[in-house]
């Protein structure tokens, strides 16, 4: 029913990778987005190319992008996208970054498409359909908690001392219970690690639903699952999130 649209899900998410990738590090004038988090140009213009496509293939089809928020249509279909998820890391040069699109169907994620460009790799997914690397079959890998090889979301950007702070609750809480701790700065790159077996888990405090979306169905998709808990969503095994949901700094109920 949905794998009508992942040829061209995977098309635009290449097209906007190759637009982007031989800019990263000179990305051009910066506009101040908000404190120590910038909009680049080439993330302007990667939007630009991702909805002008989409409003001519699918017309009636809703939009959302991390830029431009809400755009038209009527239809229970809607694009999820985020023109360069890591744009920190793809400013300066750092090459984990990526173009996340998803397409959704009352508001669930039905395909999805990320490209990493810097490294010539494409992920997609279909619901039901399984999870693909550059056309080959990928799955997530078995481990255990203790095995585990974590990424956790930045520290937030706009001074919000209270999000830290529940950061480096989670980090205190989890440190001695995994194998290592990484802080990727990008959900795009996370989730496809995640769903090709270079990852294990990611725990997300409140994430945004356009950075996610595209990453949470591959990962599913390959094998895994996603839950939330309380303001934490975690990406993994189920197997994994079972060990880790005791050790998240929330309020545990006994029954």
């Amino acid at each position: 029913m949905y794998k009508q649209y992942l040829p061209f899900a995977i098309e635009l998410a290449k097209d906007a990778g190759e637009l982007i990738r031989p800019y990263a590090g000179k990305a051009g004038q910066q506009t101040l987005k908000s404190a120590k988090d910038f909009v680049t140009e080439m993330d302007l213009k990667a939007e630009k190319l991702i909805i002008d496509r989409i409003q001519e293939t699918y017309p009636d089809h809703r939009i959302f992008s991390e830029e431009a928020g809400s755009i038209g249509g009527k239809d229970e279909f809607e694009w999820v996208i985020d023109p360069i998820d890591g744009t920190i890391n793809y400013s300066f040069g750092v090459p984990l970054y990526g173009v996340s699109i998803a397409l959704t169907y009352q508001n669930d994620p039905v395909v999805s498409a990320i490209s990493l460009p810097a490294f010539g790799e494409t992920y997609w997914a279909a619901k039901g359909e399984g999870a693909y690397l550059n056309g080959n079959a990928i799955n997530i890998r078995n481990a255990s908690l203790a095995e585990a090889f974590i990424s956790i979301g930045d520290f937030a950007k706009d001074a919000n001392k209270q999000t830290n702070k529940e950061r480096i609750s989670l980090l205190e809480n989890i440190v001695n219970d995994v194998y290592r701790v990484r802080m990727i700065g990008t959900a795009a790159v996370t989730l496809a690690y995640i769903a090709c077996g270079k990852l294990d888990i990611a725990v997300y405090y409140k994430p945004n639903f356009y950075d996610i979306a595209a990453g949470q169905l591959l990962v599913c998709e390959a094998g895994g699952a996603i839950q939330t808990i309380e303001n934490y969503t975690v990406i993994a095994d189920q197997k994994i999130i079972d060990e880790i949901a005791p050790l998240l700094p929330v309020q545990h109920t006994t029954a």
